[in-house]
């Protein structure tokens, strides 16, 4: 093969790999939401739920985002919420739907948010979402082997469990930020 297959054998490779991986990687760590649960309400279908929060704060987003970025007033989701009850702590990754409507998010997936002796805990996603496996270097939906906050680009959970350690660096700091209802 001469030297201009070659080179064009790897730029397409890089671009097709590229391509799969933020195929599988829809969210940023932009996406990440805390809060707690005050209500759900099951929707059209036994899946669809809306969701109402309190003390929400997506919690990796820059100060200006935060400023910019319109509030959002609905959450819906297409997934079973059996193990999530009302005053529980939760983390989720959600996302405007459509930027017609920005204050109307879609929740891909979530867990329980756990914290005891100052150990913040993120439990298993209660819902599969696509994100891209480090370990196999594929796409997966599996949620047994990605945690909610491993499917990012950058950094796995455990990077992103420090952050939250250095903002909440206590279960007490965590809990009056985020107070039951």
């Amino acid at each position: 093969m001469d030297l201009k297959r070659k080179g064009l054998v790897l730029f397409l490779s890089i671009i097709l790999s590229i391509s799969t991986a933020f195929a599988c990687a829809p969210h940023s760590p932009n996406d990440v939401f805390i809060a707690r649960v005050q209500s759900i309400q099951k929707q059209s279908s036994n899946t669809q739920n809306q969701f109402t929060f309190q003390h929400t704060r997506f919690v990796f987003r820059h100060f200006l985002s935060m400023l910019f970025a319109p509030k959002p007033t609905l959450w819906h989701s297409d997934f079973l919420a059996k193990t999530i009850k009302i005053n529980d702590l939760v983390i989720g990754l959600a996302y405007p739907v459509d930027h017609a409507a920005p204050n109307n998010y879609r929740i891909s997936s979530m867990a329980l948010l756990r914290c005891e002796k100052n150990i913040i805990s993120i439990d298993h996603p209660i819902a599969p979402f696509t994100a891209w496996n480090r370990k196999t270097k594929s796409c997966s939906n599996n949620p047994s082997t990605i945690k909610l906050l491993d499917g990012f680009l950058e950094y796995d959970q455990r990077y992103y469990l420090e952050k939250l350690h250095q903002k909440y660096p206590s279960c007490e700091a965590l809990f009056s930020a985020f107070p039951k209802i």
